[in-house]
C-alpha cells in the first residue's frame, strides 16, 4: 500500500533534499511538500497523509503552531509528525514531543546521517500510523460486514443530532430468517446473508448516509436533512434490492420501521425507539409468511438434491394418512399427518448430497452425520409458530418403541403417536424401495421384520393395525 508523506518547510532546498533522501531510501510513497503552515489540516486531509515532517523555524506560522493545531484536530490527530530543530535545541526538541511529536532530526541536514536515521524513523513513524487506522477501524467497524458498528453509530447519532441536520430520518432493519438459514445450512451460508444485506443497503442509500450493523441481525441507517417520505424511499429500494439476493435459494428479506424528528424539542432516542418499536411490528406480521416461504424452499431445494427423498417424502404422506384413517383419527389429524410425512426429512437438507446418495454402506462418521436430522428438521420447523407441533413430531421420527431410539431415547407412550406412525411409514417405505445401498427388500420379508420389531421399534398396536388392515395381510402366520 502507498504512503503519503507531507513535507512542511519553508526552504525550497530542504525540502528538495528530504525528498530526495526519502524516495531513495524508502518504497512505495508519495511525497507531498507545502512551504507553510496555513491550511494545513485541508491539505493533510485531501492527500490522505500518513506521515507529516515539519520544520520548527518558519515564517508566518511556525511549526509549534502546526503541531498544536494537528494535535487539537479530530481529522489529522493520529498523523505522525517528525520535527526538524536546530542542533542542540533541546528545549526546542522537549517541547515539540510534549506537543505530541512523534520524533525529530536535527539542522543542518547532514547527507550521511539523513540517509539512515531520518528514513527509519520515517517508516517506523508510517508503521506507527498504520497500526493506528487498522486499530482504529477496527475499533469503528463491523468485522464480518465492514460497516460501521454499534460503537460509533452511537457516537454518530449524537453527533448528527443538531439543527442544522434536521430533519433527521432513522431506519431499523432486521434481517429475517437469519437463524433459520444458521441452524439449517450453517453459520457461513448465514454470514452470507448478512454481508448480502450490508452491500444491499449500502448500494440502496446516499454516500452521506451512515450505515452500521447494530448487532446480530440488525441494522442501522442514520439519514440527516431527510424527510420521513424519503426515508421510505430508502426501505422500498433496500427491499426491492434484497429480494434478488438469494442463499441456498432463499429468497432475502428484511423487516423495517423507520421515524424522523423534525424539531430540537424531540429527543433523537425517542426517534430511535420508534423505528424500532415499528420495525419489530412489521416483523412480527411478516415473519410467519417469510418462515412459511422459507421451509417450502428448504423442502424443495432438498427434493431437487435427492429426488428419491421426493418421492420417498409422498408415499410416506400417503401410508401416514392410511394408518390414521384406519385408526379413526379426525380430519384435522390426518392433515397433520400428511404434512408431517411430507417434512419428516426436512432435515436432511442440511446432509451433503454426497452422503445422501453413496451406494456404498455409509461409514460411522457419514452414519452420525445423518442421524442429525431429526434435530436440524427441529429447528427449521420450530422456527414457525404454525409448524411447532410438527416439529415435535419431527424431532421424535426416529425413537423406537423399547427407548433405543434417537435423539432422545424416548419410550413408548411418550413418543407422540403421530411420530410413532411417521416412524412406521417411514420404515415400511425404505424396506420395500430401492436404496442406493441396497435392493428392495420383498414383501413377505418387510412384514415379517415389523412382527419382529413390534413392540422393540414399532408401537405394537400401530404395527399390527397396519399389517392387517392397511396392508390387508394376517397378523399371525397360521
Amino acid at each position: 500500500m502507498t504512503r503519503n508523506i507531507m513535507i512542511i518547510d519553508d526552504s525550497p532546498l530542504d525540502r528538495t533534499f528530504i525528498r530526495k533522501v526519502l524516495e531513495m531510501r524508502l518504497n512505495d510513497i508519495n511525497v507531498f511538500e507545502a512551504q507553510d503552515g496555513l491550511n494545513i489540516t485541508d491539505k493533510l486531509v485531501s492527500n490522505k497523509i500518513h506521515l507529516c515532517i515539519l520544520d520548527i523555524m518558519m515564517p508566518l506560522k511556525d511549526g509549534f503552531q502546526v503541531l498544536l493545531e494537528m494535535k487539537q484536530d479530530p481529522a489529522v490527530v493520529d498523523i505522525p509528525v517528525i520535527v526538524c530543530t536546530g542542533i542542540g535545541d533541546k528545549q526546542a526538541i522537549e517541547k515539540a514531543l510534549t506537543l505530541g511529536a512523534y520524533d525529530y532530526f536535527s539542522k543542518p541536514l547532514c547527507e550521511e546521517a539523513m540517509k539512515t536515521s531520518l528514513p527509519l524513523k520515517a517508516k517506523n513513524a508510517i508503521e506507527l500510523m498504520k497500526r493506528n487506522l487498522e486499530i482504529s477501524y477496527l475499533s469503528y467497524h463491523d468485522f464480518l460486514t465492514e460497516l460501521y458498528n454499534r460503537r460509533f453509530c452511537e457516537e454518530e447519532i449524537r453527533r448528527i443530532n443538531t439543527f442544522r441536520n434536521l430533519p433527521i430520518s432513522i431506519i431499523v432493519g432486521d434481517i429475517n430468517g437469519l437463524k433459520l438459514i444458521n441452524d439449517t445450512f450453517g453459520h457461513d451460508e448465514g454470514d452470507k446473508l448478512l454481508k448480502k444485506a450490508a452491500t444491499t443497503i449500502q448500494n440502496a442509500c446516499r454516500i452521506d448516509d451512515i450505515i452500521a450493523r447494530w448487532g446480530g441481525d440488525e441494522f442501522i441507517i442514520l439519514l440527516p436533512k431527510t424527510k420521513k417520505e424519503e426515508a421510505e424511499e430508502v426501505v422500498n429500494r433496500i427491499k426491492k434490492l434484497y429480494a434478488e439476493e438469494q442463499v441456498n435459494g432463499i429468497q432475502g428479506s428484511i423487516s423495517f420501521g423507520w421515524d424522523t424528528k423534525h424539531t430540537m424539542d424531540e429527543e433523537i432516542t425517542k426517534i430511535f425507539k420508534n423505528a424500532e418499536d415499528y420495525m419489530y411490528r412489521n416483523k412480527t406480521c411478516e415473519n410467519e409468511s417469510v418462515r412459511s416461504r422459507m421451509i417450502n424452499t428448504i423442502i424443495n431445494t432438498l427434493h431437487e438434491k435427492s429426488p428419491r427423498e421426493e418421492m420417498h417424502s409422498k408415499r410416506v404422506s400417503e401410508l401416514c394418512q392410511d394408518i390414521g384413517k384406519e385408526i379413526g383419527l379426525s380430519e384435522s389429524e390426518i392433515r397433520t399427518l400428511k404434512v408431517g410425512g411430507l417434512l419428516h426429512d426436512i432435515g436432511k437438507i442440511a446432509i451433503e448430497e454426497r452422503i445422501l446418495n453413496k451406494r456404498e454402506k455409509l461409514t460411522d462418521k457419514e452414519w452420525n452425520e445423518v442421524r442429525r436430522h431429526p434435530e436440524i428438521g427441529y429447528r427449521i420447523l420450530s422456527s414457525s409458530h404454525e409448524m411447532q407441533e410438527l416439529a415435535d413430531y419431527v424431532l421424535a421420527h426416529h425413537e423406537k418403541w423399547d427407548g433405543t431410539g434417537y435423539p432422545k431415547g424416548l419410550k413408548g407412550e411418550a413418543i407422540p403417536r403421530v411420530a410413532r406412525i411417521i416412524t412406521l411409514a417411514d420404515s415400511y417405505d425404505a424396506m420395500t424401495n430401492e436404496r442406493p445401498y441396497r435392493k428392495a427388500l420383498s414383501e413377505e420379508r418387510v412384514i415379517n421384520e415389523i412382527r419382529k420389531n413390534a413392540g422393540l421399534q414399532f408401537d405394537p398396536e400401530i404395527a399390527k393395525l397396519f399389517v392387517e388392515k392397511v396392508l390387508d395381510i394376517p397378523w399371525l402366520i397360521i
